[in-house]
């Protein structure tokens, strides 16, 4: 679109190709809603007002609600189990239209050509996808990672990518920040002198510690747990990205700290959530919908998914309707329900009532291969037997609703000499093998899972992803993970010997090549037949983030157990 042609169009001299008539605007410039008719002309908002009567095409509101297109600040498109193309059908019918994606994950396993797919198949579709190049490929020293992204690929994909890239994704290495860590600190220096964002990732950084990490020219952080961590970032110059994904809510915690003079600095996010869990609870919609009933002033709840987001990341064409900016809307009924009537791209209607109207596909078809995903020392080299020394053993402890994890000194459960599970006090064993290298594997103790019987095995396993088997039996244990070899990546559910569910994940360990309904459907097989373990509750996710070396206290990793605080491996046994 060139100037010289919608200024005719905003003048009246020109018909508008598509108008919007009898809509109630939500303007989060003036905080006001204002009925009157939108002029659209190409992918572009011409003007608003009465004054415009035609279009090549009408759409009548009939008195809706409408409101910028909402944006997702912070969220990993793997997480979802989705090709970008399946995720994006996934998201569009609760009126996302932007998100920022970093795709840490794959780059993790894959490097530069996992980055590369991620951006290339997300070319030309009805969804603005930005990029937070990842700045912790590996994530920790503590782990094993199919690939290393140091600062000369910081360069190289920026210069490629000056556009879709935005920021370095979360700076999740704080201790490193705080170290001065020399590459660490190159990768800042390439972007923020790209004018790029700096993305954080500091969970319960607080005082001086706060001060150097903000420093580094980190503006942004997702991982408060609680409104004075939120309000002190946010003192200090900090963007505050509301989480609420699948594993990880923090939504209700977090509310309390917003208000009328501080609300411009909170943005939401969902990080990483499945798709089953976006058809239940919506996406970014839903995350409104629930601060509006907690008593957030609607027109706060929509600038924060909207133009706030926008402003930190600097689209200066997005999170609003007015003049100029891209004709990206959301139709809802009121602002209490908030439910979504329609979804409009680029002019166009892509959504109704929850139903996508059009199709979405990719014209990159060249998926990366599965480069060493599962390459895991020969089976007949794994032990799982740990000799008991009469000694106390660490456990991973989980806690519902958050990635923090508690260490717990426990006397074992020991049998001919041998530690073994123990269910009854909800305590399962977990190995995990790195799967890039073939180095080698670790084993521990997990708590939270309420697992009575058989066993879990996962390709994903944040933030290196490698293979890991949460189990009540060895037996399980190890057929879970030549299933896993034998699909070359993916989920599978063991009970007394026999494989009961699986989902495949073909695309580096951590997205399926099926469509969103097979997927959501196969998530679903995979839940109801963890039900069967005896877990009733959703553990999925948890047991994806048992491997997350970056949040505290304990995690376990291939090189072995993780306190994070310390920064050190632990022994499984207590001295």
């Amino acid at each position: 679109m060139k100037i010289y042609e919608i200024v005719p169009v905003a003048l009246g001299k020109n018909i508008p190709d598509v108008l919007i008539k009898n809509a109630n605007i939500v303007n989060v410039f003036s905080g006001k809603i204002e009925k009157s008719n939108i002029a659209l002309f190409k992918k572009r908002i011409a003007g608003i007002g009465n004054e415009y009567q035609q279009g090549k095409k009408v759409i009548d509101l009939k008195g809706a609600y409408i409101l910028p297109g909402l944006i997702d600040a912070h969220v990993h498109i793997e997480s979802s189990m989705l090709s970008p193309i399946e995720f994006a059908k996934s998201i569009l019918p609760f009126g996302t239209t932007t998100i920022i994606a970093d795709p840490h994950e794959i780059a993790n396993v894959l490097g530069v050509d996992g980055i590369d797919y991620m951006i290339k198949s997300t070319e030309g579709i009805p969804l603005n996808v930005y990029f937070a190049i990842p700045s912790a490929v590996p994530a920790t020293n503590f782990e094993t990672s199919g690939s290393l992204l140091g600062p000369e690929d910081m360069v190289s994909l920026v210069d490629k990518y000056p556009f879709r890239i935005i920021a370095l994704g979360e700076v999740m290495n704080f201790p490193g920040v705080l170290n001065c860590d020399r590459e660490l600190i190159a990768k800042i220096e390439i972007l923020r002198h790209k004018y790029k964002k700096i993305d954080g990732h500091a969970p319960g950084l607080r005082g001086k510690e706060l001060n150097a990490y903000i420093d580094a020219f980190v503006r942004s952080d997702h991982e408060c747990e609680d409104p004075n961590e939120a309000l002190e970032k946010l003192s200090k110059g900090m963007q505050i990205f509301i989480r609420e994904g699948t594993a990880a809510r923090n939504l209700e915690a977090l509310l309390p700290a917003v208000n009328l003079m501080n609300h411009h600095f909170f943005s939401f996010c969902t990080d990483d959530r499945d798709p089953l869990d976006i058809k239940q609870r919506g996406h970014i919609n839903g995350i409104i919908k629930t601060a509006i009933k907690k008593g957030i002033d609607p027109i706060i709840a929509i600038r924060m998914a909207t133009i706030n987001t926008a402003q930190y990341f600097n689209l200066r064409s997005m999170g609003a309707i007015a003049p100029g900016y891209k004709a990206d809307f959301v139709v809802v009924d009121d602002l209490q329900n908030f439910n979504v009537l329609y979804v409009i791209k680029d002019s166009k209607i892509v959504a109704q009532d929850g139903e996508l109207l059009v199709e979405i596909s990719s014209v990159f078809k060249n998926v990366p291969e599965t480069i060493g995903s599962i390459n895991i020392i020969p089976l007949e080299k794994v032990n799982l037997k740990i000799k008991n020394k009469g000694k106390k053993i660490r456990v991973i402890s989980l806690k519902k609703g958050t990635l923090i994890t508690n260490e717990l000194h426990v006397e074992p459960k020991v049998k001919n000499g041998y530690i073994v599970c123990d269910p009854e006090n909800d305590i399962s064993k977990i190995i995990v093998l790195d799967r890039h290298k073939a180095s080698g594997y670790s084993i521990g103790f997990v708590k939270g899972l309420k697992l009575k019987e058989g066993a879990i095995g996962t390709t994903i396993g944040h933030d290196s992803h490698n293979l890991a088997v949460v189990g009540t039996n060895d037996e399980d244990i190890l057929l879970a993970i030549k299933h896993i070899q034998k699909i070359k990546g993916g989920i599978v559910v063991v009970k007394n010997g026999k494989i009961i569910s699986e989902l495949p994940l073909p695309i580096a360990g951590l997205m399926s090549d099926n469509d969103l309904n097979e997927v959501i459907s196969q998530l679903n097989s995979l839940k109801t037949s963890i039900e069967l373990l005896g877990s009733s509750e959703d553990i999925l996710m948890h047991i994806h983030f048992l491997q997350l070396a970056v949040i505290p206290q304990l995690k376990i990793t291939d090189k072995g157990l993780v306190d994070i605080t310390k920064q050190k491996i632990l022994d499984i046994f207590v001295d």
